[in-house]
């Protein structure tokens, strides 16, 4: 019973406030595959304590406690505030409740040393989805404007906001809710996922907020999301999905592997 509420309040805030299931399903599988095989085991380790085995699936499980009493502290930690003034973002943008870039920086340390735990499990999760949010852009956004929430557009003639378009809507249009067109996307960053190997969650951030910039200054009032829309942008949020899986992994790796340098940049 308590797995099922966890669900529906999932269900209820996945789409107002964060990327979208698919998005961080896709993050999390493809981080699960660049792993070591001994890293996978730890990853498997820890989700035999969950009601989900799958990684990819469990990675929206911080949207689906966030509601409640006992995580709602956690909800500061999906994203990093920024005024429309800021070029860049640092960790002084953070308030002392936390945001998305201590959340990485402090659940993946609870890694280290590997010790299976309801709170590893919980570190692990965490840090998978917080990863994956960094890099959709508008959670490191303008605090005036709630990451794009206040932001008005149109889909398919139905009202929507800005946040929600980079959160799955330009997923959904590009059709990548199909297991097929998730793999041929894996396959491509196979050829470039080197050049992405980084824990500096600023540099991370940074990334977020050029696409912010730009984002906005392509935005209209009323703006319609059309097949146009998505065929410009996609690009930019294909490469923020694989940025993040290899990032993921690398940071899940160089945590259980090389526990001393897991901490550097962040």
């Amino acid at each position: 019973m308590r797995w099922l509420l966890l669900l529906v309040a999932g269900l209820m805030c996945a789409k107002a406030l964060a990327f979208g299931p698919v998005g961080h399903q896709m993050v999390c599988d493809m981080a699960y595959k660049l792993l070591s095989p001994e890293s996978q085991q730890k990853v498997d380790q820890l989700l035999a304590l969950h009601e989900e085995k799958h990684f990819g699936t469990a990675c929206s499980w911080p949207d689906q406690v966030r509601a409640l009493p006992e995580y709602k502290h956690t909800a500061v930690w999906h994203y990093v505030n920024i005024q429309r003034s800021d070029t860049s973002v640092s960790m002084a943008h953070c308030p002392a409740k936390g945001c998305v870039l201590s959340a990485i920086k402090q659940q993946s340390q609870k890694l280290v040393p590997f010790a299976p735990s309801r709170a590893q499990l919980e570190a692990l999760l965490f840090t998978g989805h917080f990863v994956g949010d960094l890099h959709q852009p508008l959670h490191a956004g303008y605090a005036d404007d709630l990451g794009g929430n206040k932001t008005a557009v149109y889909v398919d003639g139905q009202p929507s906001n800005l946040h929600g378009v980079w959160d799955y809507v330009i997923l959904e249009q590009a059709g990548y809710s199909a297991a097929d067109k998730q793999q041929a996307l894996y396959q491509r960053l196979l050829q470039k996922q080197q050049q992405w190997q980084s824990v500096n969650v600023l540099d991370w951030a940074n990334e977020s907020v050029l696409l912010v910039k730009l984002i906005y200054q392509g935005y209209k009032p009323g703006m319609l999301v059309d097949a146009h829309y998505t065929t410009t942008h996609l690009p930019e949020l294909e490469q923020r999905l694989q940025q993040a899986a290899v990032r993921l992994a690398f940071l899940l790796e160089q945590g259980w592997t090389q526990p001393a340098k897991a901490s550097q940049g962040n």
